[in-house]
């Protein structure tokens, strides 16, 4: 399945797939913690699915980090990337 969203979303993706290996967990890891199967990590992680507000939330908590600070990330990977 093709990545159907704004290429923004993409980079953001990345940002949360990084915080996972910086975090030294693997999806089955991650998903365990969030209670939720793997296939769940691996579908947003390569843009199948969709995320809302309250479950990157729920992943930040899982991995160690905030909000704020994925956020910020974010944007500093838009201003590296141009958009």
């Amino acid at each position: 399945m093709s990545l159907i969203y704004d290429p923004k979303y993409k980079v953001f993706l990345r940002c949360l797939k990084d915080a996972r290996i910086r975090s030294k967990l693997t999806q089955q890891e991650l998903a365990v913690a969030l209670g939720c199967g793997q296939s769940y990590i691996s579908k947003y992680e390569q843009g199948q699915k969709r995320l809302d507000i309250i479950e990157i939330r729920n992943i930040c908590i899982c991995l160690g980090l905030s909000l704020q600070e994925l956020i910020v990330d974010f944007e500093e990977r838009l201003e590296e990337g141009g958009f």
